[in-house]
């Protein structure tokens, strides 16, 4: 199967937390994306798959997921989301996503890209005469963001913060991967010329949103492994810097802390973005190649 899905709509399976949805008896449940886990003396670590939003039809909260949440000692996310680090976020998102005075996004872009990037910011409700002010990056996610949430995605209905509220009530610890600045670099730290890239994929995928849409919820809510191999992470080797920072990096930086979460007599769960732990430079085979035993357990 041939996919179209680049980099800009792989970020709602990376980054971007949010979320709230309903629990699910396991006879009704239509989506179970992967879930593996390591066992170590008294530490058991898991790792889920998650997708920042989803559709509300969407049923993945029950059965084995729910008892893995419900005897959890300490459940780790990216980052772990507070008010004050959804401001801060905001503040570098502005620090890092508007050109420079006397630029403008129209100097990336040819004269019919920029005329369906206006149309699609219109859409958004998005003023064009902002737009033009976006650095690529930051225009590709805001219209990518947009355009799924036209679909029927709900910021409400995703994988981690329905999570975190599930705990809310429970003394449960809550920690991160990694830092909010370094998460946020790797959407901005690369030239305007590969960032113009990022855009050209966002314009392509706009143009077949809904085939877009359903391979992403596809492959994550079956589980598969070679599914979502061949339509969230094979694309992503046409913008290799791009792919480097956003998973390939990052992945190597998270297998310290998991491994130091190995050492704790407790029951962990993993949340991150589920293409970060598929293929050969995902968690679960770089975990692999160190000598643990890793089992699926959905």
């Amino acid at each position: 199967m041939k996919s179209i899905l680049k980099i800009p709509f792989i970020i709602l399976l990376i980054i971007i937390p949010m979320s709230f949805v309903a629990t699910a008896a396991e006879e009704d449940l239509n989506a179970k994306p992967a879930i593996w886990s390591i066992e170590q003396d008294q530490s058991k670590v898991y790792f889920l798959g998650s997708v920042h939003l989803l559709p509300d039809d969407v049923k993945w909260y029950g059965g084995t997921l729910k008892e893995i949440v419900e005897e959890a000692d300490e459940v780790v996310f990216e980052v772990h989301m507070t008010p004050e680090k959804q401001r801060h976020a905001q503040q570098l998102t502005l620090q890092n996503g508007m050109l420079a005075p006397g630029d403008s996004l129209s100097n990336y872009l040819s004269k019919d890209e920029m005329d369906f990037i206006n149309e699609q910011a219109l859409a958004s409700g998005i003023p064009p005469a902002s737009i033009i002010n976006f650095k690529p990056w930051f225009a590709s996610v805001a219209l990518s963001v947009s355009a799924i949430i036209r679909e029927g995605w709900n910021p409400d209905s995703g994988v981690d913060k329905y999570i975190e509220k599930n705990i809310a009530s429970r003394d449960i610890k809550i920690s991160a991967l990694e830092k909010l600045e370094e998460q946020m670099a790797t959407l901005y730290d690369h030239p305007l010329e590969t960032q113009a890239e990022m855009l050209r994929d966002t314009i392509d995928q706009l143009k077949d949103i809904e085939k877009v849409t359903l391979d992403m919820i596809d492959s994550w809510s079956s589980g598969d492994e070679e599914l979502m191999i061949e339509t969230l992470i094979k694309p992503m080797f046409q913008q290799e810097d791009v792919y480097q920072k956003l998973l390939v990096q990052r992945n190597n930086n998270w297998i310290p802390v998991v491994e130091e979460l190995l050492t704790k007599k407790q029951n962990t769960l993993v949340v991150a973005g589920a293409s970060h732990f598929v293929g050969e430079d995902g968690v679960i085979k770089l975990l692999s190649d160190k000598g643990y035993m890793i089992k699926r357990v959905q």
